[in-house]
């Protein structure tokens, strides 16, 4: 057992609400969950009477903006630099590194990894670390199963704030 498997794990508080989506518009964009009405779980009216009633209609076209850019792929120079950290640090007792094995693992990663957004996956390659059962690197299917979920959260926030947007944008 290694020093890591030994350690109990830690506690993850869920990702943060993103810096771009004002508390009146998270209400807006949400599920009504409790509502058993026969409605629709969400809809692009119910959001309108929502951001109405808590004065954030006028925040709708930046937080749009803010969205979209949020969506953006990590830089590649940043997640390389990433990676290659990750690598030093749990390779660091191999005796000897092959740079061409090295070269072909970070560029796999950068592939696969390099759908996320920045934040997003700085989070996930954080908690693969932390919450890994084993005393390795973490692999790609780790993060990307911590990352994905956040994206398609993420984008689907995204899509909602452009249906209002039109809507509040229409005569």
């Amino acid at each position: 057992m290694t020093d890591l498997q030994s350690c109990p794990a830690p506690m993850l508080a869920p990702p943060p609400s993103p810096p771009w989506l004002p508390r009146e518009l998270q209400s807006a964009l949400g599920d009504r969950a409790y509502v058993s009405d026969g409605s629709a779980p969400w809809s692009v009216e119910h959001a309108l009477r929502v951001l109405d009633r808590n004065g954030g209609r006028d925040m709708v076209t930046r937080a749009l903006a803010e969205a979209t850019e949020a969506l953006h792929p990590v830089p590649f120079d940043w997640l390389g630099d990433r990676l290659s950290v990750l690598w030093t640090v749990f390779m660091a007792s191999r005796t000897k590194v092959d740079p061409e094995a090295l070269g072909m693992w970070l560029a796999e990663h950068l592939r696969l990894l390099g759908h996320l957004p920045h934040d997003i996956v700085a989070l996930a390659i954080d908690r693969a670390v932390q919450t890994a059962p084993h005393g390795f690197i973490p692999s790609v299917g780790e993060i990307c199963t911590i990352g994905d979920p956040m994206l398609a959260e993420r984008r689907h926030l995204a899509e909602r704030l452009a249906l209002v947007a039109a809507a509040r944008n229409q005569p």
